[in-house]
């Protein structure tokens, strides 16, 4: 019954947005900078300005990569970007987050293309398929990973999306086929 209403003051052209465990809130891609990171003071989603009377904050990621999108795992917060993942973990004031680089070459291949579970993050990634166990990034065996990757079609790429089949403990991932435009695979 709540109508969505403009935050004030909070970044623009952001290319994604996501709430922590912390309760705040993270524009990724803030200002349209693909590697900038900007949050919320606590619980107060208007609040976007650093001052030592709030915990409002930004950091630009060390990486060449583009943020792409962010998730919630046991923790921390997991940044995956165009080339590489990191983790945000809460470490109160005066620096709010520290962030850590967690895998390298193993960016996400769309915005959709990850899933959260209790055993860390599974998400598709340009080559291959990738899994954060809380620690680092792996890359996973794949026996059908040349005929996925064979048969993506590339320019329709940014509609992989990934969804938890909890029943069988499956994450599934639904892409479109070389001869489509959709996703039917």
């Amino acid at each position: 019954s709540a109508v969505a209403t403009l935050l004030s003051n909070a970044p623009t052209n952001a290319s994604a947005v996501m709430v922590t465990d912390e309760r705040f809130v993270f524009c990724l891609g803030a200002g349209g900078n693909p590697q900038k990171i900007q949050w919320s003071d606590r619980e107060n989603s208007n609040l976007w300005a650093p001052a030592i009377t709030n915990q409002a904050g930004d950091i630009e990621l060390q990486t060449t990569g583009k943020i792409m999108c962010g998730v919630r795992v046991k923790g921390s917060a997991l940044i995956i970007t165009t080339s590489d993942a990191h983790t945000a973990t809460y470490a109160g004031p005066p620096f709010v987050y520290s962030f850590d680089r967690v895998g390298s070459s193993c960016g996400i291949v769309s915005r959709q293309a990850v899933v959260a579970v209790d055993q860390g993050a599974f998400w598709m990634g340009t080559g291959g398929f990738y899994q954060f166990n809380g620690n680092s990034v792996q890359e996973m065996p794949c026996d059908v990973l040349d005929y996925v990757f064979t048969s993506l079609n590339s320019a329709q790429r940014s509609k992989v999306c990934a969804i938890h089949n909890s029943q069988f403990g499956e994450i599934w991932w639904f892409y479109p086929s070389s001869a489509s435009n959709e996703n039917d695979r």
